[in-house]
């Protein structure tokens, strides 16, 4: 992400009282969506405010909800979401800045469409730059609308797709949700594909290294395939370009790699940490050579937590301040292909398992991540439909650590794992997941009437 002064943090900032005098340093929030000079600031400071602060809360809590941390504090916030199930409430810390962080995402997509196309932009006389600036703005609000969208459908039952001002947003299904989230990315495309200079601005502007065209494909991939529209996941998923990376970016300054500055910084507390293992269990377990391990962790062995486990350092794409995050996985989008052949089943499931293999040979630093996992061909049954589709899952589990996305997969494909649990009983450190869906946060429910009922866990 590119320094600059970012406009929209300055209008936050603007205190309510009234003024004698007229300050042209610090202009209203109203003022700034309706300046166009405003809005290379208001982008990056959605940007920013979202690869910081929304993607931590989208790492943390779901990590610990699969499994994929342990935690290593007596906090409350950490502590419930390693209870799980009927524990885990509304008041949690982390639950409640991730759909508060989500929902304010959205809310600064939203007006940026709701007033620009008001705006009279102005144009050089060599070409119309501001015009190509509009339409790379739209599309990127509309990307934004979806991502923040896809993710509220990733961990709760019922979600809403429109902000209201007066706390009043309409609850829809997850599933309406994710199709919701489809249609705003088909809208970025539209926007984009009205000025074809506007592709090269907004990746520009957001980070050294992105592509907005593919990301919308990836991020359609991810919503088709969860509604299970399985043909519409590959052909997305084929769309994107595997070359291309697109990916959050940190100064190492203000704006730090969120997991580093909790986890490994210097004065970090030590509240939480991966598992060995990348926390998978039983016959999911990773082979031990395979090279994806090593990428993802630093080992350390002589910690445990409380589950008995051993705990390490993050690594891969959270080992400094300066490191950036995929967007999405090359190997992601080869694994939807797969998942969506293997559940269309028959003479799919050979070129499941084909791509299973390309993704499981890959050598290492032969992608545009560097991750590989090194390893030979799968050796299973490649005619037994859920064989095929638990080494799909074994392999997303270990490709996306710690990218928020175990805990919502792991559903998709065990549905019904937590069916029956004695959640007075049970060895919570054994399970995979320990939620099927979050509560929803104290403050929405308090101040939305339309805030659904809690989900039994």
């Amino acid at each position: 992400m590119k320094k600059i002064v970012l406009l929209l943090f300055i209008s936050f900032s603007i205190l309510s009282c009234e003024k004698e005098f007229e300050d042209h340093n610090n202009i209203t929030e109203e003022v700034a969506y309706k300046t166009p000079q405003a809005y290379k600031g208001i982008v990056l400071g959605m940007t920013k405010e979202f690869a910081t602060n929304s993607l931590y809360r989208i790492i943390h809590a779901p990590a610990l909800t699969a499994n994929e941390m342990a935690n290593m504090s007596t906090y409350e916030t950490e502590s419930q979401l390693v209870d799980g199930g009927p524990e885990l409430t509304g008041v949690n810390s982390s639950l409640s800045s991730m759909w508060r962080n989500l929902h304010r995402n959205r809310g600064i997509a939203e007006k940026i469409l709701a007033y620009i196309d008001d705006l009279e932009f102005p144009s050089d006389a060599a070409r119309d730059a501001f015009k190509v600036e509009k339409a790379g703005y739209k599309a990127y609000a509309y990307l934004f609308k979806a991502m923040t969208t896809g993710y509220l459908a990733h961990y709760w039952e019922k979600v809403t797709v429109e902000n209201d001002i007066n706390n009043n947003a309409q609850f829809v299904s997850r599933e309406q949700g994710y199709q919701k989230a489809i249609e705003y990315l088909d809208q970025a495309l539209v926007e984009l594909n009205a000025d074809p200079g506007a592709e090269n601005y907004i990746n520009g502007l957001v980070s050294y290294e992105f592509s907005i065209v593919d990301v919308i494909h990836a991020l359609k991939a991810r919503y088709e395939i969860e509604l299970g529209n399985y043909q519409e996941a590959y052909d997305a998923a084929n769309s994107v370009d595997l070359s291309k990376r697109s990916v959050w970016s940190y100064d190492g300054g203000s704006i730090l790699n969120p997991l580093y500055k909790y986890t490994l910084k210097a004065g970090a507390k030590y509240k939480f940490r991966p598992v060995d293992s990348l926390g998978l269990t039983n016959n999911q377990t990773p082979d031990v050579n395979d090279q994806r391990n090593g990428f993802y962790l630093t080992y350390i062995t002589d910690y445990a937590n409380n589950c008995s486990r051993n705990i390490d350092d993050p690594n891969g794409f959270w080992f400094s301040g300066t490191t950036p995050i995929p967007v999405y996985l090359p190997d992601e989008m080869k694994l939807i292909k797969a998942e969506a052949k293997a559940r269309m089943g028959g003479a799919n499931l050979a070129e499941a398992v084909t791509l299973i293999d390309e993704v499981r040979t890959q050598a290492p630093g032969s992608d545009v991540f560097g991750v590989g996992g090194g390893l030979p061909a799968w050796t299973g049954d490649a005619t037994n439909q859920q064989e095929v589709l638990d080494e799909i899952y074994k392999n997303y589990a270990i490709e996306l650590f710690l990218e928020g996305l175990r805990f919502p997969i792991h559903r998709r494909f065990y549905p019904n794992y937590l069916d029956n649990i004695d959640w007075n009983n049970v060895d919570r450190c054994s399970l995979e997941r320990l939620n099927n869906f979050y509560p929803y946060p104290d403050q929405e429910r308090a101040n939305n009437p339309n805030c659904p009922a809690d989900p039994a866990y």
